[in-house]
C-alpha cells in the first residue's frame, strides 16, 4: 500500500478540525495545557465518546456524519459533484500549480506528523516550540520521499514553481487562513463576504466593493474550509455541522468571522477585518472622524471617568473609537473587557495597560451544557475588582448588568450599541433591560439608565468616511423618557458640530476641565446653524 493510500485525503475528511492532533493539531498546540484538561473534553468532544473519531463527535452523532453529506450536497449543483475531479481539471491548464491530490496527501502527512511530535513534546514534558521551522523540515523530507518516488515510477518530477506552491499552501493551512489568507492579510480590505463557492465580493476602507477570486472548488469544499477554521484557528474549538449550522469567532488577526450553512442556499461566509493601526484618538482625528475640540473632550470623559455608550449602525467604527478610549485610560487601571467574540484587543497593549482581563462568551456544546453568557460573564466581573468594565456589544439582557457595574462603582466604564441616534440609544438600553427575567418596569429602567450613563456618542458612515454625529450629556430620568442634553449635533455635512445647548457647570464641566478639557476649543468651533443658535456662553450659565 502506497503513502498515498494511507494518508486520508484532507478534503474527503468529515472531521477536518479533528478531535485526534493527526486531524486538528494547531488548535491543540496553540492552546495551554490548562485548556487541554478542560475545553477539549467539553468542546472538541463533546458527546465523551471516542476522542480519534473528531470534533464533529461520530460517537455520540451515530450516522449524522453519513446525514451531513446528504445535506451538504444541496448545497451543489451538478457540476459540483466531483470537487477534487474539477478542481484537478482546472488546475491542468495551470503548468505551474500541482494538482489537488498531491495538497491533500501533504496536507494529510504534514498533520499526521507535526500532530505525533506536539503530543511526544508534551508527554516528555516540554512545550512544542518553534513549530512552523518543524513543518518546514516534515516538508522537506515528503518532497523528498516524493521524488525518490517518482523517480521509480518513472512519473514526472515536481517543479521548482510547484514545490513552493504546494509548500506555502500547506503552510498557510496549518499556520494561517488556508486560502482566505490573500484576502484577510490584505491590508487595504475591511470586508469580504463569501456567497458560496465561486462568488467572493471584497469591500476596501474606502467602502468601494469588488469582485475576489472563488476560494474554493465547490461548496462541499468551502464547508470544509469553515471547519477546518472553526476547530483550529480559534481560541477554543467551534464545530461548523448540520446540528451547529452558525459559527461565530475571531481569527488570528483579530478579524471576526461569521459562517452559515444549511438554512442557507449556499454556505456563507462574512469576515468583517479592523484596522489594528488605528487605535488611538489621534489616530481617529486624522482619519477626520472628529475635531480637535471632541478629541479633546473624549480624552477628558475617558481621564473623569465618565461613564461612555456608544452607537451607530453596522460597520461604522464603533469598536474602533471604544478601543481608542480604552488606549485613553491611565496604566494604573485594571480593566476587564466582556465580549461574545473577542475584537478590541486591548491586551495588545499590554505597555499601555498592564492589568487587563479578557473574557469571552462561550456558546454550549451539542449537549447543551458549558455556556457562559454575558450576563453571566458580567456577574464575574463584579467580583473581579475590575476599576473600568468594558462590554464589546450590548444586545440583550446582558444590559442590566453592565449598568448596574456602573452605578456600582465601576465609573469609567464603556459599552457599544446598535442604534440610529443618540436618543434612540436610550430606548434600546430600557428595551434590553426589560427583556431580562425581572421584567422591570419601563420606569425602572430610565431611572436606571438615567443613574449609570453619562455620555452617548453616535457615529455616522457616508461613502466609506465615518464620522462623529452627536453627542449627548444624560442629565436625569423621568418614568417617560430619560432626560439629556445634545452636546454636538449634526450640522449640515452631517459631521458633529457645538449644538448650543451647555454641559452641565456641576459636576460634569468640573470634572472635565480638571483632566484637561479646554471649553474654548469648543466654542471656537461653534458657528451658528440653520436654528440660529450661537456658541456656547459658559460665562452667562454659571452666572444664572
Amino acid at each position: 500500500m502506497s503513502d498515498r493510500d494511507v494518508v486520508y485525503s484532507w478534503l474527503d475528511e468529515p472531521d477536518v478540525g479533528g478531535g485526534d492532533f493527526s486531524s486538528g493539531w494547531v488548535g491543540d498546540a496553540e492552546m495551554g495545557d490548562a485548556e487541554m484538561g478542560g475545553s477539549v473534553g467539553e468542546e472538541r468532544d463533546v458527546g465523551g465518546g471516542d476522542f480519534s473519531s473528531g470534533w464533529v463527535g461520530d460517537a455520540e452523532m451515530g450516522s449524522s456524519v453519513e446525514e451531513e453529506r446528504d445535506a451538504t450536497a444541496n448545497h451543489l449543483s451538478p457540476s459540483d459533484s466531483s470537487p477534487v475531479e474539477n478542481s484537478q481539471q482546472e488546475n491542468s491548464q495551470q503548468l505551474d500549480e500541482p494538482p489537488i491530490d498531491l495538497l491533500n496527501d501533504l496536507l494529510g502527512h504534514l498533520r499526521m506528523q507535526m500532530g505525533s511530535w506536539v503530543e511526544s513534546e508534551r508527554r516528555d514534558g516540554r512545550n512544542p516550540e518553534d513549530q512552523q521551522a518543524h513543518a518546514e523540515e516534515v516538508i522537506a523530507r515528503w518532497f523528498s520521499n516524493a521524488a525518490e518516488r517518482r523517480l521509480v515510477t518513472g512519473e514526472a518530477m515536481l517543479t521548482e514553481s510547484q514545490e513552493r506552491h504546494l509548500a506555502k499552501t500547506a503552510l498557510s493551512y496549518t499556520f494561517g487562513a488556508g486560502p482566505w489568507e490573500r484576502y484577510i492579510n490584505d491590508p487595504n480590505l475591511s470586508d469580504i463576504h463569501i456567497n458560496g463557492h465561486d462568488t467572493v465580493w471584497l469591500v476596501d476602507r474606502s467602502g468601494k466593493k469588488h469582485r475576489g477570486e472563488p476560494v474554493a472548488a465547490s461548496n462541499e469544499e468551502l464547508i470544509q474550509q469553515i471547519r477546518w477554521a472553526g476547530a483550529s484557528l480559534g481560541r477554543t474549538s467551534r464545530r461548523f455541522d448540520m446540528s451547529s449550522p452558525v459559527l461565530n469567532m475571531r481569527l488570528p488577526n483579530g478579524s471576526r468571522l461569521h459562517a452559515i450553512m444549511d438554512v442557507s442556499m449556499v454556505p456563507m461566509v462574512t469576515i468583517r477585518m479592523h484596522d489594528p493601526t488605528l487605535s488611538t484618538l489621534s489616530q481617529l482625528k486624522q482619519g477626520e472622524m472628529f475635531g480637535e475640540a471632541i478629541e479633546n473632550f473624549l480624552r477628558a470623559a475617558v481621564l473623569s471617568r465618565h461613564n461612555i455608550v456608544i452607537c451607530g449602525g453596522m460597520g461604522t467604527g464603533k469598536t474602533t473609537l471604544c478601543r481608542a478610549l480604552l488606549n485613553e485610560i491611565p496604566p494604573e487601571d485594571r480593566i476587564v473587557t466582556v465580549e461574545d467574540e473577542l475584537e478590541l484587543g486591548i491586551h495588545q497593549f499590554s505597555d499601555r495597560h498592564p492589568d487587563v482581563g479578557v473574557l469571552e462568551a462561550r456558546p454550549a456544546n451539542l449537549e447543551g451544557a458549558g455556556e457562559f453568557s454575558l450576563e453571566s460573564l458580567l456577574r464575574e466581573c463584579l467580583r473581579m475588582h475590575a476599576d473600568r468594565i468594558v462590554v464589546g456589544e450590548v444586545r440583550g439582557t446582558e444590559v442590566l448588568g453592565m449598568l448596574l457595574a456602573m452605578t456600582s462603582g465601576q465609573d469609567g466604564s464603556l459599552c457599544t450599541i446598535h442604534a440610529n441616534s443618540t436618543k434612540e440609544a436610550f430606548e434600546r438600553l430600557a428595551m434590553y433591560a426589560s427583556m431580562t427575567a425581572q421584567h422591570y418596569s419601563q420606569a425602572f429602567t430610565y431611572r436606571l439608565v438615567g443613574s449609570a450613563v453619562n455620555f452617548v456618542i453616535h457615529i455616522g458612515r457616508w461613502e466609506g468616511q465615518r464620522y462623529i454625529t452627536s453627542i449627548r450629556e444624560v442629565i436625569g430620568s423621568t418614568e417617560n423618557h430619560v432626560q439629556s442634553n445634545e452636546i454636538w449635533r449634526p450640522g449640515p455635512d452631517g459631521k458633529a458640530t457645538p449644538s448650543g445647548e451647555p454641559l452641565r457647570v456641576e459636576p460634569t464641566l468640573r470634572r472635565l476641565e480638571a483632566h484637561g478639557f479646554d471649553r474654548t476649543l469648543m466654542e471656537s468651533s461653534s458657528r451658528v446653524n440653520s436654528s440660529g443658535i450661537n456658541s456656547v456662553d459658559y460665562d452667562s450659565w454659571e452666572r444664572l
